[in-house]
């Protein structure tokens, strides 16, 4: 099987697939995990936030680099060590009794998630059906979190933190069986791959912002959507399977997009990913009834993981070394930090609205971009078919 057949195959579809899941660390469960860490290791409330923010930087930095280095490393071994480094920072996490243990161990496991999302995204990005592949990546994680979110409250109950973090060992090492089906160099593939761009053209930088863009506005509204729902009325448990709900919804927009390919071109999937969760935003946050609610928290999943795909599949056509798709991997971590911040800054002492219209400007801007980006990204599509056609005459 020559390189080409092996990175198309199916067995290295699940190979990435499990790799990215797993690679996500507690990024899904952080609130459910933050909890446990207070109520059974009497963590201080203030210290949550620097374990969770030490995994999560340090995937964005780890993931931002090893895209830089994709082109140049041995992707195998290089994946083989940073899945080896997951599963030895979710042991040392089984072990971690205080939050400077879990900042230490969850900091060593940021670095190898990061790094391992790196390969992954170079991977996919080598793979013929672009958009099918970042479809199914992101489905995956989608019904990764929801079967952890899930499960997690029962694996708390029956076996505590270290049964958690144990439950992500496992995961690991099952992710670490498929280092193998991982193309070993970039040079194995070049020859038959579309020439690679820079990572850091006009196009490629505001198509990396489109990434930080989307999540920012989605993670501004989604640390508020508990207090949303309790505002008009809606029960815990209510808003619970409500919003869990929703990320099924984001998995069939995935799914969709994986269905649908370039069928619609790239310009609609942005027009209707950003334009349904700018007005499902706004209904949220001036919609009374729990009707409201619950479809527009389902439709804001399902239209920006709708559009999801097609960004990434650009940023494979534009540089299918992988080092775009990896910065843009890196550029939505950055996106969902600084979400939560902005929103904490505009809320004030409870204007949910202005959270609200906070999310949809950012939206707003994200779509004049989406714009650009395809307009520069079909100019160059129509100079490279040109220049075929003048080297075939």
């Amino acid at each position: 099987m020559n390189a080409l057949d092996a990175v198309n195959s199916k067995k290295t579809l699940s190979a990435i697939c499990m790799m990215m899941v797993i690679s996500l660390g507690t990024l899904q469960i952080q609130p459910i995990l933050g909890g446990a860490f207070v109520d059974q290791l009497a963590i201080p409330l203030n210290a949550i936030g620097t374990i969770f923010a030490a995994e999560l930087i340090a995937m964005a930095l780890a993931c931002g680099i090893g895209a830089l280095l994709m082109p140049h490393v041995n992707r195998r071994k290089f994946v083989l060590l940073a899945l080896i480094a997951l599963v030895v920072g979710n042991l040392l996490s089984t072990q971690a009794n205080s939050w400077m243990a879990l900042v230490g161990s969850r900091l060593l496991s940021g670095l190898a998630g990061g790094s391992v999302m790196a390969v992954v995204y170079a991977t996919a990005a080598l793979r013929s059906a672009k958009d099918s592949t970042f479809a199914v990546i992101n489905m995956g994680n989608l019904l990764w979190g929801m079967l952890l979110v899930s499960s997690t409250p029962f694996v708390l109950q029956a076996a505590g933190i270290s049964g958690v973090f144990m439950v992500l060992v496992g995961a690991s090492v099952i992710a670490l069986l498929g280092f193998g089906r991982i193309t070993e160099r970039y040079d194995d593939m070049a020859e038959q791959s579309e020439t690679s761009e820079p990572p850091l053209t006009i196009t490629a930088l505001l198509l990396i912002s489109l990434f930080a863009l989307l999540f920012f506005g989605h993670s501004a509204l989604w640390v508020y959507q508990e207090r949303i729902g309790k505002s008009i009325g809606l029960e815990p448990e209510q808003i619970g399977a409500i919003l869990g709900a929703s990320i099924l919804a984001g998995a069939i927009g995935a799914g969709l997009a994986g269905i649908i390919k370039r069928r619609i071109g790239l310009l609609l999937p942005q027009l209707f990913g950003f334009g349904v969760a700018l007005v499902a935003t706004l209904v949220m946050v001036y919609g009374t009834s729990p009707l409201a609610f619950a479809i527009t928290a389902g439709l804001i999943h399902l239209g920006w993981f709708f559009s999801l795909p097609y960004l990434f599949s650009m940023t494979a056509e534009l540089d299918p070394s992988g080092r775009l798709a990896g910065l843009g991997n890196a550029a939505i971590f950055i996106g969902q930090g600084a979400g939560p911040l902005g929103a904490a800054l505009v809320v004030g002492g409870g204007n949910l609205r202005a959270v609200g219209w906070l999310a949809a400007g950012t939206y707003i801007l994200a779509l004049l971009i989406a714009l650009v980006v395809v307009a520069r990204f079909r100019q160059r599509s129509r100079a490279q078919q040109s220049r075929l056609v003048a080297q075939a005459a």
